[in-house]
């Protein structure tokens, strides 16, 4: 340990900043967002005096040589501790840089931004610097790109503008003329070459790309035909895409389309944005002043970040690779900015892995559980309010008591930018948002399926022999402009922790969905609540609906063989509420029944309507069953629909990757004619 502290040349990283403690017993040291505290009367004052030579020019022996072991030994360990945290660094530990002095004077800032967090900051500064960059598109933003490129050493840059249509263009060009002969006399190593390209000019456009390593995308009207081009272009070639889109009032920034990560590619921004009409894409009237500056320097940032390996908040996560890196978005009317996720969208090519078509139910059968706790974990990168398939979990202004209700507003595939909202409950909070999120992934796969098949039929399984079935498409996707209750999810449609429990409740939807009106039940079928196989949350349910000063009814009800059936009614008279409950077992139809009734009863008594027991609301109770069996528990019930003429398939949706990487147990099980 003393010899590898007695080699090192210790550099302070830029922005540390230090102060003896309050007390006078040691110092307290900051980067700006972190303190270290070191104890010891005398620890200030030797930093003090060792600070201005932590400059990495000078090894700790170097530094110690005249002091008698007892400073020495002081001064090794404050320089060790200083590593470790992170405070200071060992240079000789750096790769080689070819960057000369006035390379390393002249770009000195840049150098100390990537050394913050960083070792061979110079050599990562070197790749940015050496990096063929190419600046494509029109206007202000444009220009100002091209100025912040050159203003943070980029050696090799090739501006592209769109040819001249009118005084903006030509002053773009005036400027880039400007910005040439600045570049001259700052940097001698500095080349602009500038030369005007046709985005719609497909060779041309190749052609462009084909002479850059890394491409930057810059227009006051974002053009999403030649954007979409040059994306595709992009990966064609293997060169890295970074794009500035302005949509409405905001710029958004990224995502950073790398020839690593193919399946990071803007047109998943502009889908997850929604595409707007081409009345409505004129230039913002907050673009004026020093904002398309602004705007521009973000861009420029982006890219310096990814080439230099700097601290990038939205950079894809690397234990999770179908995820897409993020964007970030820049209010332009009040210059705020805000990071978001961004989820590969299932209609871009290299978003899909192929391996929805291929993919066995017994895979899904044998995969591992998704719980409550692991899917809340998963489902974040999905959860943004601009960007994500859902957004967050809400409680606000809802009826906490008895249960806990959730709303979650989930993106309509369709429609992107006008969400639906669905609904959870359950005891507590974890059940409700665990019903919720299932609910909400179910009913954007179940919608975004249809986007992205082209064929008439998909694939499922019979659930009676595991025999694939082709099912007619329209009979397990919801289509543009269905009908139906926004939120609402189609008969047999289900998200569970596995497989086997999703299959199940699509089943149980069916029969439930089937049961008769509350006008048909008749008293023969009356049985006590002393009759009813009751679970500890039943008993519960049960307590509270008698809270309510109401009477009780409890009917069986016929269901096919294999399932329970149950109705309850609360209210004396025909005008009472009345829900069901279907279960394998008797206790768990109870439970369910029980839960709905109580939950409807919340509902009026609040006039919360909205999350009454509905296709749209989801309740989750403590009797669902998620665990994997030998053999499945619906089998009685699958041969008895077949003895009645119907076949019950099971389709998985997992047509958008995204969402299936979260929870891969999302399912239709639709009845065909046998």
């Amino acid at each position: 340990m003393h010899n590898t502290i007695a080699a090192m040349y210790p550099r302070m990283r830029t922005g540390i900043f230090f102060t003896p403690t309050t007390e006078g017993d040691g110092v307290l040291l900051t980067n700006g967002s972190e303190v270290v505290s070191f104890l010891g009367a005398s620890t200030y004052a030797w930093l003090d005096r060792l600070s201005p030579h932590l400059d990495g020019s000078h090894r700790v022996a170097d530094l110690t040589a005249g002091l008698p072991p007892a400073p020495r030994k002081m001064v090794e360990k404050l320089v060790g501790a200083l590593h470790d945290a992170g405070l200071v660094r060992d240079v000789s530990q750096d790769m080689a840089h070819s960057l000369n002095p006035d390379e390393l004077e002249r770009y000195a800032s840049e150098i100390a931004f990537i050394e913050a967090f960083h070792t061979s900051p110079a050599l990562r500064f070197q790749r940015y610097r050496e990096t063929r960059i190419s600046v494509i598109g029109s206007g202000a933003v444009f220009a100002a790109a091209v100025e912040g490129a050159l203003l943070t050493g980029v050696a090799r840059l090739s501006a592209r503008p769109a040819p001249e249509r009118g005084p903006e263009d030509r002053a773009v060009r005036e400027r880039l003329d400007e910005l040439a002969a600045e570049a001259r006399r700052r940097d001698p190593g500095q080349r602009l070459e500038t030369a005007a390209l046709d985005p719609a000019d497909p060779v041309a456009l190749r052609d462009a790309v084909g002479a850059a390593d890394l491409v930057l995308y810059a227009a006051d009207r974002t053009d999403p035909g030649a954007l979409r081009a040059l994306d595709g272009i992009c990966g064609d070639l293997d060169r890295t895409l970074i794009p500035v889109t302005l949509y409405g009032d905001a710029a958004w920034v990224g995502p950073t389309c790398a020839a690593d990560r193919p399946w990071v590619r803007w047109e998943s921004l502009w889908l997850r944005l929604g595409d707007r009409p081409d009345g409505e894409r004129e230039r913002t009237r907050f673009l004026t002043g020093p904002v398309p500056g602004i705007v521009a320097n973000h861009l420029v940032f982006r890219a310096f970040e990814h080439l230099t390996g700097g601290a990038d908040a939205t950079a894809a996560d690397e234990d999770h690779p179908g995820r897409a890196s993020g964007a970030v978005r820049l209010d332009l009317e009040t210059l705020q900015t805000s990071a978001h996720e961004l989820a590969p969208h299932p209609l871009v090519p290299g978003a899909a892995d192929g391996s929805a078509d291929e993919r066995r139910i017994r895979d899904l059968a044998d995969g591992a559980a998704v719980d409550a706790a692991e899917l809340a974990a998963r489902v974040v990168p999905l959860t943004d309010v601009r960007l994500g398939v859902l957004g967050p979990v809400s409680e606000a202004h809802l009826e906490q008591f008895p249960l806990r209700v959730v709303r979650l507003a989930v993106t309509d595939p369709h429609r992107p930018g006008t969400p639906f909202t669905v609904w959870g409950a359950g005891s507590d909070f974890p059940q409700s948002q665990d019903a919720a999120l299932r609910h909400g992934l179910a009913a954007h796969a179940v919608r975004s399926a249809a986007t992205t098949t082209r064929a008439d039929s998909v694939r499922g399984v019979s659930l009676l022999d595991g025999a694939d079935r082709a099912v007619p498409a329209p009979r397990v996707f919801v289509a543009a402009g269905d009908s139906a209750v926004p939120g609402s999810l189609p008969v047999g449609t289900a998200g569970a922790a596995t497989w086997a429990a999703a299959v199940e409740q699509g089943l149980l939807d069916h029969v439930l969905r089937g049961a008769p009106a509350g006008a048909a039940l008749k008293a023969t079928d009356h049985r006590t609540t002393e009759q009813l196989d009751l679970t500890a949350g039943a008993r519960r349910f049960l307590d509270l609906l008698a809270a309510s000063g109401e009477t009780l009814t409890a009917h069986t009800v016929d269901a096919p063989a294999g399932v329970h059936l149950y109705a309850f009614r609360l209210g004396a008279d025909q005008a009472g509420l009345v829900e069901h409950g279907a279960g394998f077992t008797a206790a768990e139809a109870v439970e369910a029944g029980l839960g709905r009734l109580l939950l409807a009863w919340q509902a009026r008594n609040s006039g919360q309507s909205e999350y009454a027991p509905s296709p749209a609301v989801n309740l989750r109770t403590s009797s669902v069953a998620d665990t994997r069996a030998d053999e499945p528990r619906y089998r009685a019930l699958v041969e008895a629909l077949h003895l009645a003429g119907s076949a019950a398939v099971a389709v998985p949706l997992d047509g958008d990757p995204a969402v299936r990487e979260v929870l891969p147990y999302l399912v239709r099980v639709v009845l065909l004619d046998v």
